[in-house]
């Protein structure tokens, strides 16, 4: 079977395409880690490390009978940091969480999906359809908003090194959206799962390239 992440800004619809993709295609939607798990009282620095891997471990098991949709990157501590010159909590370091992924990925206990979604649209539409979902507090949203060009740029060299891994999809509207993920499907692959060139090349992308250089 396949598995697939749908990334994007905050607003954009990743988890409303990923839970209208999941029930079309009779898939299993695995949803961002906030829905799933509670934090601890005393949050240590690889928690959110760790639900990843949990996230990955669900969708091996799901795919031995459908496709499953993780919604959100496996992958976001080290781009996300990057996006904030790793600044962010307490500093994490690329290093720091490298070190916490690279075993994974040489034993195969985790890995990359076969085909990311990075959902997009201009800003003011971020902003009109945040104000307009009364659901969601979606806190912090603007400061998620200095990450998407970054995030662009991020994607777009991976999938330059490996062509075919991602897809971008103008984000119109959520049934739209479905749509042009159910006709990019059929030619997902997953012989760059466990790839540890891939690992490499996104290490050593994010070491030598400052999230502010140029726009996607």
């Amino acid at each position: 079977m396949t598995i697939i992440s749908i990334e994007g800004a905050s607003a954009v619809g990743k988890t409303a395409t990923s839970s209208a993709l999941a029930s079309a295609n009779k898939a299993f939607h695995i949803p961002e880690v906030a829905s799933w798990w509670e934090k601890p009282e005393h949050e240590y620095p690889e928690w959110f490390f760790e639900r990843q891997l949990d996230r990955w471990n669900i969708a091996i098991e799901k795919e031995t009978d459908t496709e499953v949709i993780i919604d959100i990157d496996l992958f976001q501590p080290f781009w996300y940091n990057w996006s904030f010159d790793f600044t962010l909590f307490d500093g994490q370091s690329l290093a720091f969480v490298e070190r916490f992924y690279r075993p994974l990925i040489s034993q195969k206990k985790l890995g990359f999906p076969d085909t990311y979604f990075i959902l997009y649209t201009h800003e003011h539409n971020l902003r009109d359809r945040k104000a307009s979902d009364s659901t969601r507090l979606r806190r912090g949203f603007e400061m998620n908003l200095q990450f998407i060009e970054p995030q662009l740029r991020y994607f777009k060299a991976l999938n330059e090194f490996c062509p075919g891994l991602v897809h971008f999809i103008e984000s119109v509207d959520i049934e739209g959206n479905v749509e042009k993920i159910r006709r990019k499907l059929p030619s997902c692959t997953n012989n760059h799962r466990y790839s540890t060139e891939l690992f490499d090349f996104m290490i050593d992308w994010l070491s030598t390239h400052q999230a502010n250089e140029g726009e996607y």
